[in-house]
């Protein structure tokens, strides 16, 4: 069904777009001893199964594990909480970017692939306050692409795909959605937003 009027909501993806970005990850080696290379690939390797919930201690020693290291209890948490805040910091711009989106009067919303610190992060900041509705992996127990995941928004947000706005960072999530009859676009920085918000039928006065 085609849609009639502009988008009722605008939906954001986290890590990568409003929140921080892959970059950051080479840092943690440092704490490891290993190189930088060799950590990415571990850290992501365990990454969706976190995402989808499991415990930090798993995931952490998992990947201290694969690169022939071990951690303590208060290592995990010193990783993890420096993970979750490198995560979910907002990137340049987007404070702006929100507040401009607000003021058109359509919902916001978060839909991210995060563990359950990265989301506790999201969700005490003043910044997550400004999106009523927040949907995280970890907590619905499906990560993009999974077409359940857009379901899952259209339910909490109660309206149709057509009326749905997302930007995420990897095409394969922005192909999801669209495929889900979502107006979807990857992400490009607050200037493309707005042009792609434009396109999409949500005018952003100023912009």
């Amino acid at each position: 069904m085609d849609r009639i009027g502009p988008p009722s909501a605008v939906v954001f993806d986290i890590g990568g777009v409003l929140g921080g970005s892959a970059d950051g990850i080479f840092a943690f080696a440092a704490e490891l001893g290993v190189a930088a290379t060799s950590f990415a690939a571990a850290y992501w390797r365990h990454r969706d199964a976190y995402d989808l919930g499991s415990a930090a201690e798993d995931y952490w020693n998992r990947v201290a594990n694969d690169l022939g290291r071990d951690l303590t209890a208060a290592q995990v948490r010193r990783l993890d909480l420096a993970d979750a805040q490198r995560w979910s910091e907002l990137a340049p711009g987007a404070a702006d970017l929100i507040d401009a989106i607000a003021r058109t009067g359509v919902q916001l919303a978060l839909l991210s692939n995060a563990p359950r610190s990265m989301a506790d992060q999201v969700r005490s900041s003043r910044w997550g306050a400004r999106f009523p509705t927040k949907l995280f992996s970890c907590d619905i127990g499906l990560a993009k692409p999974d077409p359940g995941v857009y379901a899952t928004v259209e339910d909490a947000l109660g309206l149709p795909a057509t009326e749905l706005v997302f930007f995420d960072d990897r095409p394969v999530n922005v192909l999801a959605a669209q495929q889900s009859g979502w107006s979807a676009f990857r992400w490009q920085g607050p200037r493309q937003c707005l042009t792609d918000l434009a396109s999409a039928g949500v005018a952003v006065p100023g912009a």
